[in-house]
């Protein structure tokens, strides 16, 4: 995100200043840079949507770009000092310096601080892994007391089963590089857990209202209690992996957060 921010904006400085060696008016200069970028992310946004906060973000700081482009590079008599008054500058200032620190905060919702970052203020953060993106919405209605009880049942018989899984391979995925996931799963009896259908869904954390069905894979059998796939994310990020094992009518469920580091 922040390299279609400040690129969009460092590509409407270009434009202007492309657009002054042919000798067109300031006014328009500063129209026509401004519109390129503007409209080249609204389209773009058409088809790839990232978001009403993302996409405001980009175009507050296109239009403010344009426009201090335009309010100070107009024609000035020869010899006549730069004179801005400090109103319409501290308007200026006042919306740059929010377009970056909004431009942050975003950034640190999609993909969360940096571990580095993070031990400089919260505790035992050298430690532990710490997950810091948003991880979206949390629902309080009756819907959501309903699917409480519905996790607490699903837990409890579970439970009862007795099934274990051993899971690897999802802390070493990395963006668009196919990674294999090894399930070792046994029965309640310590034995392996053979003639189960295993499934794999991996999604966004921030995905609370499941837009986005994510990613599914489905792990054959390759011996008993072993199953695998290859499982290939496109991007960074905060990611949901939900494990479904089915036999019969036995079914078991886990889940687990990772990170998929940027490369």
């Amino acid at each position: 995100m922040t390299t279609t921010l400040f690129g969009g904006a460092a590509l409407i400085a270009v434009l202007y200043f492309l657009l002054r060696l042919t000798g067109i008016s300031n006014y328009w200069r500063g129209i026509i840079s401004g519109a390129l970028p503007t409209l080249t992310m609204m389209f773009y946004s058409l088809n790839h949507w990232p978001g009403a906060d993302v996409v405001a973000l980009h175009l507050a700081l296109y239009v403010a770009t344009a426009t201090v482009l335009t309010l100070t590079g107009g024609p000035r008599r020869q010899g006549q000092p730069f004179r801005f008054h400090w109103i319409p500058m501290a308007f200026i200032s006042f919306f740059l310096v929010l377009a970056v620190v909004m431009a942050v905060f975003v950034n640190i919702a999609i993909t969360g601080v940096s571990p580095a970052v993070a031990q400089w203020f919260l505790p035992n953060a050298a430690n532990k892994t710490v997950h810091t993106a948003f991880s979206g919405e949390v629902p309080h209605d009756e819907a959501a007391a309903k699917a409480v009880s519905q996790y607490l049942t699903k837990s409890e018989l579970q439970r009862r089963l007795g099934w274990r899984m051993e899971v690897s391979g999802l802390d070493q995925i990395k963006p668009s590089q196919p990674t294999e996931v090894l399930v070792s799963a046994t029965d309640g009896q310590q034995k392996s857990l053979e003639g189960a259908t295993v499934k794999l869904i991996v999604k966004h954390m921030a995905d609370s209202a499941g837009t986005n069905e994510g990613i599914t894979a489905s792990l054959p059998a390759i011996a008993p209690g072993r199953y695998r796939a290859l499982v290939n994310l496109n991007e960074p990020g905060q990611w949901l992996a939900v494990l479904q094992v089915e036999r019969g009518t036995d079914k078991f469920e886990t889940a687990k957060e990772i990170i998929v580091p940027a490369l």
